[in-house]
């Protein structure tokens, strides 16, 4: 299925709830305070959108649990993570554009040594 096949899927049936699973690694010298405070903006900024939000975010500090696969790289030392579920995918895009959320992005981004984003919509079979 091409991206335009998609994005049409996606505004023919405007009701198909989005996932979003949001992962933080800050640099080393930032503080606890600090870390604590990035988690409570972004609680914040989610609480003053709730038309747009399907279930609150929900996560916390990831567990180093073992996997034993053979070649296979396992990104570690993630500080925290959440899962969001937005009401559709126009309500992700007006939660994306809000201005709260582009100055909580940068007012973080120069605390982040790196973030994983990764948007997604229930599909049978996992889309094959």
């Amino acid at each position: 299925m091409s991206e335009a096949d998609i994005m049409a899927s996606l505004t023919a049936t405007p009701s198909v709830p989005v996932t979003r699973i949001a992962t933080f690694r800050f640099h080393p010298h930032v503080s606890p305070a600090q870390k604590a405070d990035r988690a409570r903006a972004f609680l914040a900024l989610y609480e003053q959108h709730p038309e747009l939000i399907l279930e609150k975010p929900r996560g916390g500090r990831p567990l180093e649990t073992p996997l034993e696969l053979t070649g296979v790289k396992r990104e570690k030392e993630w500080d925290l993570g959440f899962v969001v579920l937005f009401k559709d995918e126009a309500a992700r895009r007006a939660f994306d554009s809000d201005l709260g959320h582009e100055k909580l992005k940068n007012d973080t981004d120069p605390l982040l040594a790196q973030v994983f984003v990764y948007d997604f919509v229930k599909e049978e079979n996992l889309g094959w």
